[in-house]
């Protein structure tokens, strides 16, 4: 049997595949946005975002990958590095200007800061928590939000991971607070505002298919601007 690929070596076959495709770049490309994709516990939201990621043939980002990213100065520079001198100034003004603005702080931020826009640069992404959406501009992301009834989460979760309903309540309600005290803490904002997203989707109210469809279609109708990297 092949072994997994450790997640160092996901990131460099992805760095791998943006150098070769910018080296094979003849015109300016347009911008196609990215999806941000925030989520309460218990809504599916990783499901959803691989699924998505294939029906739509994007790259997914997830927790796992982003904090090794941002926690390795070399991973994170060979991120950044696969896009010009262009837009890496731009994205750092970018960051600079939400340090000041909003008391971000730390190497670990500076870092996934300059690792969402170069994501973003490249577009054709999806990223899954993080805070994505707080960081990268409005006008280059699709910011979704997935929420449902706390008792919907509940059931989705004991059912998903075996657990009584209160083991699966506790974790919940553990996760979620977690979550939102990362946003709340970080970025000064209410993770479950609307006014910080273009979309929220009551995934239980709507079920798999429509959720992935109004995403898809919220999508393709956000306006594609010219890329930063000329």
């Amino acid at each position: 049997m092949t072994a997994p690929r450790s997640i160092e070596q996901l990131i460099e076959e992805q760095v791998r595949r943006w150098e070769l495709s910018r080296r094979n770049r003849i015109e300016p490309c347009r911008h196609e946005p990215v999806i941000t994709i925030s989520r309460l516990p218990g809504c599916c939201g990783r499901a959803l975002a691989e699924e998505l990621a294939r029906r739509l043939k994007f790259d997914l980002f997830d927790k796992e990958i982003l904090q090794r990213v941002a926690q390795n100065a070399h991973l994170s520079e060979s991120i950044v590095k696969t896009v010009d001198e262009k837009a890496v100034s731009a994205a750092e003004e970018w960051v600079r200007s939400l340090f000041m603005e909003r008391y971000i702080c730390g190497e670990y931020f500076h870092h996934l800061s300059r690792v969402f826009m170069a994501i973003s640069a490249h577009g054709r992404a999806i990223i899954l928590g993080r805070g994505a959406g707080c960081i990268i501009p409005p006008q280059c992301c699709l910011r979704v939000l997935l929420v449902a009834p706390l008792e919907e989460r509940i059931r989705t979760v004991a059912c998903r991971d075996g657990l009584s309903r209160d083991e699966a309540k506790r974790r919940v309600v553990l996760v979620e607070s977690d979550r939102r005290a990362f946003i709340r803490r970080h970025f000064h904002m209410d993770m479950l505002d609307p006014i910080h997203y273009d979309l929220v989707l009551n995934t239980a109210g709507l079920g798999r298919e429509p959720v992935l469809a109004a995403i898809q279609a919220a999508w393709r109708a956000k306006p594609q601007v010219e890329a930063a990297a000329k």
